[in-house]
């Protein structure tokens, strides 16, 4: 969007009746939209068509009826200083401080003073501040308010006057020009640039955002909020940096403690920043507060908000905040590592919440190219991430991390996070591995630790996927409570406590005894980031279209289809890792090299029973069971194998530690001879990016879990020194009833229900066979029916190939896989494959039948 450029001020037009009589030129007998000429960007004549928000634009703001325009609506604005870009220094020597400050006039003549920045220290010419000023009342447009920015340079370290560097006044209807409804009676402007002067010298440009919400849309008015007792909390705050997302966040200290909760039990979030979940916030508030049972056991897991809070930013005194109180996750945990976990197959939706087409279709190829599409979740953020996450350089084909700016990083670490499937993001999540040097003797890995962590994770899992499926079937007894919702993009974090080890003096083998209570309330399930997601009761259902219910429904089942994956791939990874009674038989050490754009490539393996084995150096194998050759010889790998037993107070029998140690002479798989001649690469040289896979497996393969060790870049003799460890459990905590927290798991077969991770064709329709008896158990536990999206629906023939059977329907033996057939399903896609390899596989797609919950 080109800057403001008027000639020293803003034009005073006030929006008069002239203005709102004129029509939009595309012929459409709509008004045109503030100074513009069109009444939309999308319009193109009598027939439209139309932006999606025009009409309601027209509705809520009443900028383009040709009526006299209402003022005093009580509507508010937020106005958000971003940066700003100098065109010289203001500064006879050193570098500038520069800080803005905000004036809102009214057409009375009054003015106030909505906010301040702070002074961005030594940033010079291009300073950043990320500042959102404090509410102010909006006369509506054509109320002539304006508003001032001012751009000054702090002198002497804030002791000498600051130096005027420019200003400039506009109408406050041009800045809202164009802005997009981004939820009920909620605007918000794109970022815009506003061209400050100095003496008729155009002197620098400073980028804004306003935020309004508009009381006439029937909406909550920010003086409705919850307010938040200022004097309960230390001012000013300071703010603070966080992972992921673009809001600022800010330190809040309790003053004195409020029962259970004190010191920094609060985290403060740019209101700015936050007026879409606002809203959402109190209705879950008034929600809370007017039922219980059901209703009660799906707010449990949403972030506990405390209200609205006005107060100032540290280093940015005399200017106002309003922050968004919510629960702080690190409050009372000495370490925290977290997953931010984005649920749902689709993440986006055009024209909702402001979300444009363009953006939703964006959002959309990121589904089809992620997690999501395959598992209907994907990660999002990982704070605390291990070693053997943090050596994995996406960009390593590229030449390194090293060799890019900190944006490309991030958004290929992410990128790469984004595409991890669920049973590596559990291996990474619960990767505590011990690292040490040669000789060391003490070996600590935490697997106590991470068996608590993850029966607690699995058990409150469980219970979302419940509280899912209670809240929704109405109920006779307040069923005005009973939610149908539209949740998109909203996230599930899991976390814990990774230090905790070391606060309590745990010593491996013997438990935790007393302290078991307190590791499992310093684990996180919680669900959140509500920006582009609706609660409505079943008291609001009744107003929507059909077409909008529908609509809600399925994206609601997408979610709850989500919820249920990810319980599910937590409890088989408790299982496979923490669930085995009967002890481990043997192990597998594959070696492979560290590919960032393609499969990693296989280098060798050795497989062998567990027993106690001193430090040993073996030759590795081929897939042919042939010795790999590296440049010198025979490629080795050497590992040690120990039993440690547990103490009787611990909840396992003992554990196997593999500790890796190295290998040596490895064959070349990277540089350009390496594609052409192993042979070759062997003699000319060249390089792998080594690490390790360590399998364990049970005699019978009902039970297998896999571990990594770090990438060694450029390394054909690497040294890992990394010991890990193959739990065995006790058979009294092994037993699903106990882990899923439920006697009714009973009547579903573990083996069936939590088959190990797949890798072929067969392992894959194993899982969804898998899928399918976990909803139902699910159901059979909950005690009522739920039509879950994925999986349900009819499965139809989608092949190009085959023209004349696009469309028909899948016979029954196809759908179940038998007589032969073999039905691979990969959410609404899927693969059939013939019963007698005659003909070539089939491509099915699921079509979606909106079917009732069972009563």
């Amino acid at each position: 969007m080109a800057a403001f450029n008027p000639p020293l001020r803003a034009s005073s037009r006030t929006g008069g009746a002239d203005d709102a009589a004129r029509l939009c030129e595309k012929g459409c007998q709509r008004p045109a939209f503030a100074a513009y000429s069109t009444c939309c960007t999308h319009c193109e004549g009598p027939e439209g068509p139309h932006a999606g928000d025009c009409a309601k634009k027209v509705e809520l703001t009443g900028r383009r009826v040709n009526t006299p325009t209402v003022k005093n609506l009580g509507s508010m604005v937020i106005v958000r200083c971003i940066s700003a870009k100098l065109f010289r220094s203001f500064d006879k020597f050193g570098r500038m401080d520069p800080f803005a400050v905000v004036d809102w006039f009214y057409s009375d003549g009054n003015v106030v003073t909505v906010g301040r920045t702070r002074s961005a220290w030594g940033q010079h010419m291009s300073p950043k501040w990320e500042h959102c000023c404090k509410a102010v009342h909006y006369s509506g447009s054509g109320g002539g308010d304006k508003v001032r920015f001012q751009v000054l340079e702090e002198n002497f370290g804030g002791l000498g006057k600051p130096t005027f560097c420019g200003e400039q006044t506009v109408d406050v209807d041009m800045l809202v020009a164009g802005a997009r409804m981004v939820g009920p009676g909620l605007m918000r402007s794109q970022p815009q640039p506003v061209e400050l002067y100095k003496r008729g010298e155009k002197t620098e440009s400073i980028l804004v955002q306003l935020v309004v919400h508009l009381e006439s849309a029937g909406s909550p008015m920010q003086s409705e909020f919850t307010s938040a007792e200022e004097s309960k909390f230390e001012s000013p705050v300071k703010r603070i940096g966080v992972s992921g997302g673009t809001a600022p966040f800010f330190s809040l200290l309790l003053k004195e403690p409020q029962g259970q909760r004190f010191g920094d039990y609060w985290i403060g979030k740019d209101l700015s920043r936050a007026m879409d979940e606002v809203q959402f916030y109190e209705k879950c508030l008034k929600l809370g507060r007017s039922t219980t049972g059901e209703m009660q056991s799906l707010l449990h897991f949403m972030f506990e908000y405390a209200g609205v809070l006005d107060t100032t930013a540290e280093g940015e005194e005399g200017s106002e905040l309003q922050l968004l109180v919510l629960e702080n996750l690190r409050h009372r945990r000495a370490g925290l590592r977290l997953l931010d976990i984005k649920v749902g197959e689709k993440t986006a939706a055009a024209n909702w919440k402001g979300k444009s087409r363009l953006a939703a279709l964006r959002q959309g190829l990121i589904d089809e190219h992620t997690n999501s599409q395959a598992e209907g979740f994907r990660l999002e953020g990982f704070d605390g991430q291990n070693p053997v996450l943090i050596s994995m350089d996406p960009l390593l084909d590229f030449g390194g991390e090293e060799g890019h700016g900190k944006s490309t990083q991030k958004k290929a670490r992410r990128i790469m996070l984004q595409r991890l499937p669920a049973a590596e993001i559990f291996m990474h999540f619960l990767d505590m591995h011990h690292y040490a040097e040669p000789g060391a003797s003490v070996v600590r890995c935490g697997t106590e630790l991470l068996e608590v962590v993850l029966s607690e994770i699995c058990k409150q899992l469980v219970q979302l996927a419940m509280a899912c499926r209670k809240c929704e079937a109405p109920q006779p007894l307040g069923s005005e409570h009973r939610l149908l919702r539209k949740w998109i993009g909203s996230s599930v974090a899991l976390g814990f406590d990774d230090a905790f080890v070391e606060d309590q003096a745990h010593v491996d083998g013997r438990g935790f005894g007393t302290a078991e209570a307190a590791l499992r309330k310093s684990v996180l399930v919680k669900i959140f980031d509500w920006g582009r997601s609706e609660l409505n009761t079943l008291r609001d259902h009744p107003e929507l279209t059909p077409e909008e219910q529908n609509d809600r429904l399925y994206f609601w089942r997408l979610y709850v289809g989500g919820i249920d994956r990810l319980a599910w791939e937590a409890v088989r990874a408790y299982r496979h890792r923490f669930g085995n009674p009967h002890g481990w038989q043997r192990v597998q050490l594959a070696v492979y090299d560290f590919d960032s754009l393609t499969e990693s490539d296989f280098m060798g393996q050795v497989t062998v029973d567990l027993v106690d084995m001193a430090e040993t150096t073996m030759p590795l194998l081929s897939a042919k069971r042939e010795p790999v050759m590296g440049k010198d010889g025979n490629a080795t790998i050497t590992f040690s194998i120990r039993w440690q037993r547990h103490e009787p107070s611990s909840r396992l029998q003992g554990a196997w530690q593999v500790r890796v140690v190295s290998a040596s002479n490895l064959p070349v798989c990277d540089g350009f001879w390496a594609s052409i001649s192993p042979a070759s690469s062997r003699a000319l040289g060249g390089f792998s990016d080594p690490f390790v896979h360590i399998t364990a497996m049970s005699d019978d393969h009902a039970y297998r879990f896999k571990q990594s060790t770090s990438i060694k870049v450029k390394n054909l003799h690497p040294e890992w020194n990394e010991t890990f460890e193959l739990p065995v459990a006790r058979a009294e905590h092994a037993a699903p009833e106990v882990i899923i927290g439920s006697p009714k798991v009973v009547d579903f077969p573990p083996d069936l229900t939590l088959p190990a991770v797949c890798y072929t064709v067969e392992d894959s329709k194993v899982e969804t066979e898998a899928m399918t008896l976990w909803r139902k158990m699910l159901n059979t536990i909950c005690g009522r029916q739920f039509h879950s999206f994925l999986g349900s629906g009819i499965w139809l023939f989608d092949d190009s190939t085959d023209p004349a059977s696009r469309g028909q329907e899948l016979t029954e033996d196809m759908l179940q896989s038998r007589k032969g057939y073999a039905l691979v399903q990969v959410a609404n896609l899927g693969l059939l494959l013939s019963p007698d390899g005659s003909l070539e596989p089939m491509t099915v797609t699921s079509q979606y039948v909106r079917e009732q919950f069972d009563k």
